[in-house]
């Protein structure tokens, strides 16, 4: 009775702490993105666009025989491409092919959320040496908002001389209304507007004007050659297009030009159009596409699910284990039949591998019986004769030869010839 009084006094507290509030409602509209293959393929429109050129464009979830020399590849360097796989697809690009290679911006998120991808993942990733970029002499450096670069710049470079910002003169309690009173999407929209970096690339005697950006850029550490570019200075480039070999290489901070959402603004449409070869058929491949394995996504978009089945499993575990569970009794007073004292002491003698003595006793035990019933044939040797042979061949069924060998032959190592020799001593004793 006292424990149903205390809910019910919980219950009235909290309507009347409810009641007290001075709450509101507030609208708040969401965009959750496309819908379909758009959701999980970010470049479905730039595949489209290729195939109304006449291109062969499709993706491809990895990369194993490679495609003609005359063909294109986007392929990502996101979550890390292996060294001898870097070295096949040089010597593919070596031989004629175009490689175009991204750094970032090709997985399957909300584009109208982010435009980059997640900026705190950013922040806490290592960085890592690209095997691509290291093969072409490239570096790559951090890009991030002007606030931040003072602070974030010498934790992830330990460059001792980063230029440090000025301290502000507002107040702290001045900076937390104004982030209070601005509104998150609009600080986030600020945000990803710092990242983002208009370009006029000039190629081919054609300028586009493009939207690049992303979370770092990269710094080619020789001259540009004839038929080369970059987007913006060569040590603070977001995109770089190289002659390697007989083929070329466009590297891309960010694969945001040719996402569904970005590819009809500004000229990035065009600028693909020309990458790739507006006249020709050529084979392009898209092996950008986040395509994890059906644990990883189950994993990603159901872990408090598979946690909460874990933790019942193992729950479950725990209370039907035998170890954890009810002991069970020892009969201290039951007996055993005297058959199985003897089956136990023949299976010990087996597996000391004394063959011999079990074979010996039921060898005794027929002569034993020969002896107590038909002391006639018996000639005190306990040699088998042709007449004994004969009289216990007729009384038990079995062949001369049998009989005989049952006395005669070694006794058998195998399982097998062990099992049909006894079982003939004890037919000729049962027989006799």
């Amino acid at each position: 009775m006292k424990r149903y009084f205390v809910r019910s006094l919980l219950a009235l507290v909290a309507m009347l702490a409810l009641c007290a509030c001075d709450g509101h409602w507030k609208d708040v509209e969401k965009t959750t993105g496309y819908k379909g293959k758009a959701r999980v393929n970010p470049f479905l429109a730039a595949e489209r666009l290729l195939d109304e050129l006449g291109h062969n464009a499709h993706g491809a979830k990895s990369l194993g025989k490679m495609p003609p020399h005359d063909s294109v590849i986007l392929i990502s360097g996101e979550g890390g491409l292996p060294e001898g796989r870097a070295k096949q697809l040089l010597r593919w690009t070596f031989s004629g092919g175009h490689l175009i290679y991204c750094l970032a911006g090709t997985r399957p998120y909300n584009d109208f959320e982010t435009q980059f991808g997640a900026f705190i993942s950013a922040l806490l990733l290592e960085e890592e040496k690209d095997p691509v970029l290291s093969q072409l002499g490239i570096g790559v450096q951090r890009r991030f908002p002007a606030e931040e670069a003072s602070d974030l710049l010498p934790k992830f470079h330990g460059e001792e001389g980063a230029p440090k910002k000025e301290p502000s003169k507002k107040s702290d309690k001045a900076k937390a209304d104004e982030a209070k009173d601005a509104p998150e999407d609009e600080t986030k929209e600020d945000e990803e507007q710092k990242l983002e970096s208009n370009e006029d690339v000039t190629w081919n005697g054609k300028t586009y004007h493009l939207g690049l950006g992303g979370h770092q850029s990269m710094v080619l550490k020789r001259k540009l050659r004839p038929g080369e570019f970059s987007a913006g200075s060569k040590n603070e480039s977001q995109a770089l297009h190289l002659k390697h070999g007989m083929g070329s290489v466009t590297l891309l901070a960010h694969a945001r030009p040719f996402r569904n959402r970005w590819i009809g603004e500004r000229d990035h449409a065009r600028w693909l159009a020309a990458l790739v070869g507006e006249n020709g058929s050529k084979e392009v491949l898209f092996v950008a596409a986040f395509s994890g394995s059906f644990f990883g996504l189950l994993w990603q978009h159901g872990w408090m699910a598979l946690v909460t089945l874990g933790v019942c499993v193992g729950f479950w575990l725990w209370q039907q284990m035998p170890r954890f569970g009810p002991l069970a009794e020892v009969e201290l007073d039951a007996t055993r039949h005297f058959a199985s004292h003897i089956g136990a002491l023949g299976e010990f003698f087996w597996r000391m591998r004394r063959s011999a003595l079990l074979v010996t006793a039921a060898r005794d035990a027929v002569w034993e019986r020969v002896r107590e019933r038909h002391r006639s044939l018996d000639d005190g040797s306990r040699q088998m004769n042709d007449l004994l042979a004969a009289e216990i061949a007729r009384r038990s069924g079995l062949p001369v030869q049998r009989v005989a060998a049952a006395f005669d032959v070694a006794p058998p190592n195998s399982v097998h010839n062990f099992v049909n020799l006894m079982r003939d001593l004890q037919a000729i004793r049962l027989a006799l």
